[in-house]
């Protein structure tokens, strides 16, 4: 369905300039008490640097997909002990089809997943390294790299985040740790379980998406549905997303957009770009008059927008837009425990005088842009409210008419998980009857520390394995009004509603409930994997440092683990459910996942799908 044009709401205290947000639950940790126990025994310096010198080439590449066409890059492949170059590459793309070449593009004549195989030369030896690929009509291929080093060290918002939130820097230097304790609702006694994550790459390129388009292009409003589009409307996109430090902050309180400091708790957003498009598309969007000629639409920019932190018609329109959504349909509420807030909202339009094309300057601030974009990419234009709401249990922004099942609302976006804890994000769109999308960012949340039972299959004994797991999710993590947890917020719309009275096994090593069963802290996503949806996890080939399960501890004064840490390279231990829609590269180190796969139900998940846990390789 589409969404209705919003009636501006009336005036609303929590968009002004100057907002109030409580804290994030009811502990304050103060810098005093978060002196961070580790012991460690990592060399950090040569962290990333591959494997040893071996006299065995070594193949190694990197597949991305683009509707039927798959362009691979094997410039990671090395030559062996004596022989430092390769000297040929030759593919076999799986379909009957070969090329040669350090690099190559390969169109599939149908869709479906196929297996291409690399065999490199170094005019000694041979070696060979697989990949999955899924070419469709609609593609959607997403590549995980730069594990621990993206965006590391922190930036300098992290620091922020510390006494709000609980955060906690744990290693400032590749390769970077980071502890974050849940939702801090329970000082004394201690109950308030924790992980521990590290940093990671994403980078998405989605093709020919039906979910997106100019009749609805969801990441923008549409001020006019009575404008229809030309049969050649277009929107390119082109934006940046980021969290504010002390230097932002600090830089545009000198400029007419002047950031209210109330946005300095290291979640304040930044998102600036431009969004360009044909002169009818500019009518339907944004409103400019039907009638008006370029001139005219124009002196209409003028007339409704001011630069800098004040606000003209168009930008009060703009900000009640993103306000509507954000606390209605889209509601955050639950996913940042805080409703969505806007601070400035500036929009500047250039008109070409001859074709109309029109170039709109966005400049936003606030909080919750981050879980905003996240319901943008995983529900696309289905609404969330509907699917997670509580029949009668109403908010000021929007009624609930029945309480749905799992399942019963289906998400309608590009993004196989819903999460956007994402810095450096960088986004290009082009926008017509589909979308075609690049996404980048640093992330984090998915990639956590964890602890796997050892051959007694039970959890915290003293055979506990340390792991580290990558597990799918959505966003929400603060379960909904009424529910019987002691983390419960005050806002009823929480896909934790679905997990109400269920337990999983906590095994992040150093926490509170390690080895215990627990609430849901977070909601597990099934990744989709139908023909055309693509994952790669490229992972170090490197030592890197991991959590010893049975040695380390929670420090229940300072509330935080003390964490025994421990240098190795790593290994696949599992990856659940079972299937071959994975297939594990154990020289590179690399997990290529592509559909079509059906994982067999549709029901509510009890766990991720899929969970790909890794554990220290064997020594010697």
């Amino acid at each position: 369905m589409e969404e209705e044009a919003p009636e501006r709401e009336e005036e609303a205290p929590e968009i002004g300039p100057e907002p109030k947000k409580p804290r994030r639950g009811l502990v304050k940790i103060v810098a005093a008490v978060i002196a961070v126990a580790v012991i460690v025994a990592v060399s950090y310096f040569a962290f990333f640097s591959g494997s040893p010198a071996s006299s065995q080439p070594f193949a190694f590449f990197i597949a991305r997909q683009d509707q039927m066409t798959t362009s691979f890059d094997a410039s990671g492949s090395a030559g062996g002990t004596g022989h430092p170059s390769i000297q040929s590459y030759a593919w076999n793309f799986g379909d009957g089809a070969t090329g040669t070449g350090l690099s190559t593009t390969h169109t599939y004549q149908a869709p479906g997943r196929y297996t291409v195989t690399l065999t490199v030369s170094d005019g000694a030896s041979t070696a060979t390294a697989q990949r999955y690929v899924s070419p469709a009509n609609t593609t959607v291929d997403i590549l995980y790299d730069r594990f621990f080093t993206a965006s590391c060290p922190y930036a300098d918002f992290w620091p922020l985040r510390k006494n709000t939130y609980g955060d906690v820097i744990v290693q400032d230097r590749a390769p970077c740790l980071d502890f974050y304790p849940w939702v801090l609702f329970a000082p004394s006694p201690e109950t308030n379980p924790s992980w521990v994550y590290t940093l990671y790459h994403f980078d998405a390129k989605v093709r020919n998406h039906p979910g997106y388009s100019v009749e609805q292009p969801v990441m923008l409003p549409v001020f006019n549905y009575s404008v229809a589009p030309s049969a050649s409307s277009y929107i390119f996109l082109n934006a940046s997303f980021d969290y504010m430090g002390p230097r932002a902050l600090s830089y545009w309180s000198t400029t007419p957009y002047q950031v209210s400091r109330s946005y300095s708790d290291g979640y304040g957003y930044l998102f600036r770009g431009n969004a360009t498009m044909d002169f009818q598309e500019s009518k339907r969007i944004f409103g400019v008059p039907a009638t008006a000629t370029p001139a005219q639409a124009q002196a209409w920019w003028y007339a409704n927008t001011i630069l800098g932190n004040r606000s003209g018609p168009l930008e009060s329109s703009y900000r009640s837009w993103l306000y509507n959504l954000g606390n209605g349909k889209y509601d955050v509420y639950n996913g940042f425990q805080y409703y969505y807030s806007t601070d400035v909202t500036d929009l500047n339009g250039t008109v070409d005088p001859s074709t109309g094309q029109t170039r709109v300057a966005l400049f936003l601030t606030g909080w919750a842009y981050d879980v905003l974009q996240a319901r943008w990419f995983y529900w696309g234009n289905a609404s969330y409210q509907s699917a997670v709401c509580q029949k009668w249990i109403n908010t000021t922004f929007a009624n609930c008419d029945a309480t749905l099942p799992y399942g019963a609302v289906q998400p309608a976006g590009w993004s196989p998980m819903e999460t956007c804890w994402c810095e450096n994000a960088t986004i290009q769109a082009t926008i017509r009857s589909t979308m075609n999308l690049d996404y980048q960012a640093a992330s984090e949340y998915q990639f956590n520390a964890w602890g796997e039972p050892g051959p007694d299959g039970l959890p915290k004994t003293g055979d506990d394995v340390a792991a580290w797991v990558f597990k799918p999710t959505l966003m929400d993590y603060v379960p909904p009004a009424g529910a019987a947890s002691p983390a419960a917020s005050q806002y009823p719309n929480s896909e934790l509603r679905w997990y109400e009275g269920s337990t999983s096994v906590h095994l992040s090593p150093g926490s509170y409930a390690y080895g215990q069963p627990y609430e849901y802290m977070t909601v597990p996503a099934r990744w989709d994997l139908t023909v055309g949806h693509s994952l790669t996890l490229v992972l170090p080939r490197g030592p890197i440092p991991w959590i010893d399960p049975v040695k380390s501890s929670w420090d229940a004064t300072n509330k935080i683990g003390h964490y025994v840490m421990f240098n190795a390279t790593l290994a696949l231990g599992s990856v659940t459910p079972l299937g071959t829609y994975a297939l594990w590269d154990s020289s590179g180190n690399v997990m290529s996942i592509a559909g079509p796969w059906d994982w067999g139900t549709s029901a509510l998940p009890m766990d991720s799908a899929p969970v790909i846990e890794l554990v220290p390789a064997p020594s010697g």
